[in-house]
């Protein structure tokens, strides 16, 4: 935070270490913008201890869709990508940025391989699952010992 970043940078650095401004970007919880995140209640996030099956269920079920009602209507309109959860996590996770741009011009027109909301739910399952799956496969390395280490007191200048 503000607080301690001067701690962080060498007291030569121009700006004596203290950010004028520090910009965060949340993205929305599966039920859309009106929605929070909450660990109490398990289908408003995405969690790393989620299994893929959990992931896939949730994305499916409980992710707010800004595609239209109908399909002529997707295709005549397109989806409206501020609205869409699944769009949105995906300008977070997404690392491709010209499969991004594809994915908003292709879902926002109603044309394409992501006319659909059906689809760009299955890329952002696609990209979770991967996502997770690595984290948990990392986590399963982790020992008593490695956090003993990390969690001991050191000095970090």
């Amino acid at each position: 935070t503000r607080d301690i970043a001067h701690k962080l940078v060498p007291k030569h650095h121009p700006l004596l270490g203290k950010p004028s401004l520090i910009h965060s970007k949340f993205f929305p919880p599966l039920q859309g913008a009106q929605g929070k995140m909450s660990s109490s209640d398990a289908n408003s996030a995405i969690f790393l201890t989620d299994t893929p099956e959990d992931i896939e269920r949730k994305i499916k079920v409980h992710a707010f869709s800004g595609g239209r009602e109908t399909k002529v209507l997707q295709k005549e309109l397109g989806a409206d990508l501020e609205m869409d959860v699944s769009y949105q996590w995906l300008r977070f996770f997404l690392e491709d940025d010209k499969e991004l741009e594809r994915i908003g011009k292709e879902y926002g027109s109603g044309s394409g391989e992501f006319w659909s909301t059906g689809k760009v739910k299955g890329k952002l399952v696609e990209v979770l699952k991967e996502l997770v799956g690595e984290h948990q496969e990392r986590r399963k390395g982790i020992s008593e010992d490695v956090v003993r280490e990390w969690m001991s007191e050191r000095c970090i200048l």
